[in-house]
């Protein structure tokens, strides 16, 4: 996801440089006053000290600003990305994988908002660092290894215990994944748990309870052992120190004169080395946000880039689409028994169609094939009697109103529907003109009954002024009069109106209002009946 390129690599090195030349500077004249005594601002010692402190820092600013508008641009990018993946991919890919990796991809991304800082505080320290082990080494060579050998010791004991880690990071986020189905399922299904107590003590006791106690745990120990390794830093600089004062004069590797100079760097040391070792945790989190992300983008990578920006086909003529040995299977083990045909059927212009069947019988596999939101495995599908392999072709003939409709928070559509007249009329043919106030779009765009909001869906499928109509039981959750509604007058109202209607149903009360019902049953089409009378249909469809 963050990757430097040679520009990139370009700009560090000409920030690294100067930065480097000022740092030595500041360093330098701090020990040099100190080891010499000489009164603060007593030449220009001070004021070159003044503008070695003012020129890093403007130099720094610089570098901030640089960084921060590259790690925030490749930031929004991938939020950018991410969606486009989320839109690119089946319907199928969405249901295999879970609408809950997606939340946490968005998560993982958020989690590079805090590179820049993380980068430049690692470059200043790492810097840092080397100048006063260079100073140290024009010092005393013997001294200046032995010091240095200290340090690898503490480094190479932090690096060890930082790589087991990522591994408990990436845990960590797996047990966060699954945290949240459960709380997908806590709000979604509020009602359920509030009426039946064993739901609630199991959702809490044998899910959600010991998922957070496991991740936990592990934020525990990795947060623990993060600040554990802070202390061997600082008690390994004591160490240093200690050999600094007491070892190396006594062994003649160090004169006396340089040991004031020698604390004092490892002092000025302090800062860089517990910035790294802060940062590690970062860099951890960096490391495994950035598997997670590249294993997202990997598992939802498309062959087909859809482009967002590109015209949208207006050409809405339509006379027929036909299925030609349409079959279709899930590709998984929970449901690899089911199977989808082949199917052949032809739905013609202006035509009323009825799909039943029971539960578990292949209407709602249908609807998706249908509709192009799952890719046939086998077969072609015919638009106008030309074979089509790109499903948007299919897509901008229908318009559809599924079983889990949901009304959007904003108007994603290009029509309007302030000041809309047919909107208007659909809203009193559908009695909501006095639930919704027409001329006000958040109004359209609240919590509804199942029933009202399914009618909404359909007033907005019809605004699509698309020339078929996909209705997964839409009048299943309608009250007696609007369910007559349905059938007896809104059907008709749109047949004449050149509309071609596929609907899901279970109303056999209603069958006579076809033209063709098909019924379903373990994937296959088992009866296809041209309506004429409604009691001859029922017969032949239920016997």
């Amino acid at each position: 996801m963050f990757k430097l390129s040679i520009k990139d690599i370009i700009y560090l090195i000409i920030y690294a440089i100067p930065n480097t030349i000022f740092s030595f500077g500041i360093l330098y004249i701090i020990n040099n006053s100190i080891s010499g005594g000489k009164e603060f601002f007593s030449d220009a010692e001070g004021w070159g000290f003044m503008g070695l402190v003012a020129g890093a820092y403007l130099l720094n600013i610089i570098f901030q600003k640089w960084l921060n508008r590259k790690t925030y641009k490749i930031l929004y990018e991938n939020e950018k990305i991410i969606f486009e993946k989320i839109l690119n991919a089946t319907l199928f890919k969405i249901e295999k994988s879970g609408m809950e990796r997606f939340y946490t991809v968005v998560e993982d991304i958020r989690v590079f908002a805090f590179l820049p800082g993380t980068i430049t505080h690692t470059v200043n320290a790492i810097l840092m660092l080397m100048l006063c082990v260079v100073y140290l080494f024009t010092l005393s060579i013997p001294s200046a290894l032995i010091v240095l050998g200290i340090l690898i010791g503490v480094c190479s004991m932090y690096v060890l215990v930082i790589k087991t880690m990522t591994n408990k990071i990436l845990k960590l986020r797996e047990y966060n994944e699954v945290y949240y189905k459960y709380v997908d399922d806590l709000i979604k299904g509020f009602k359920g748990f509030k009426l039946d107590k064993r739901k609630r003590k199991n959702i809490l006791n044998t899910y959600l309870y010991p998922n957070r106690e496991k991740a936990e745990k592990i934020d525990y120990i990795t947060n623990y052992i993060f600040l554990s390794i802070n202390l061997i830093s600082q008690y390994g600089l004591y160490f240093a120190v200690g050999v600094i004062l007491f070892v190396l004069p006594e062994t003649g590797l160090l004169e006396q004169k340089d040991v004031i100079a020698y604390v004092v760097v490892i002092l000025f040391m302090t800062g860089p080395v517990n910035v790294l070792i802060n940062m590690q945790s970062s860099f951890a989190k960096f490391s495994a946000a950035n598997k997670r992300i590249n294993s997202f983008l990997a598992d939802f990578k498309e062959e087909r880039k859809e482009d967002f920006l590109e015209t949208i086909n207006s050409n809405l003529t339509f006379d027929s689409i036909e299925f030609k040995n349409i079959e279709f299977n899930y590709e998984n083990d929970l449901d690899k028994s089911f199977y989808l045909g082949p199917l052949n059927a032809k739905i013609n212009k202006g035509e009323t169609i009825f799909i039943i069947g029971g539960n578990g019988s292949g209407k709602s596999t249908f609807i998706n094939n249908l509709t192009g939101l799952y890719k046939p495995s086998k077969g072609e599908i015919y638009v106008n009697n030309q074979s089509i392999s790109d499903t948007e072709l299919l897509q901008e003939k229908i318009a559809a109103v599924f079983t889990d409709n949901h009304i959007y928070s904003h108007n994603y559509d290009d029509y309007k529907l302030n000041s809309n007249e047919l909107y208007s009329k659909w809203l009193e043919i559908m009695k909501m003109d006095d639930v919704v106030d027409a001329n006000e779009d958040e109004s359209a765009r609240r919590t509804f009954s199942k029933g009202q909001g399914k009618r909404m869906s359909l007033i907005f499928a019809l605004l699509e002024n698309k020339p078929v109509l996909v209705l997964d039981e839409w009048a299943a959750d309608q009250d007696p009069y609007f369910r007559k509604f349905f059938y007896e007058e809104l059907i008709p109202k749109l047949k004449n109106e050149g509309k071609t209607i596929i609907a899901v149903t279970h109303d056999d009360a209603y069958f006579h209002m076809a033209d063709r019902i098909i019924k379903f049953d373990y994937g296959k089409i088992v009866k296809e009946v041209n309506v004429k009378k409604e009691e001859a249909a029922k017969e032949m469809l239920w016997s």
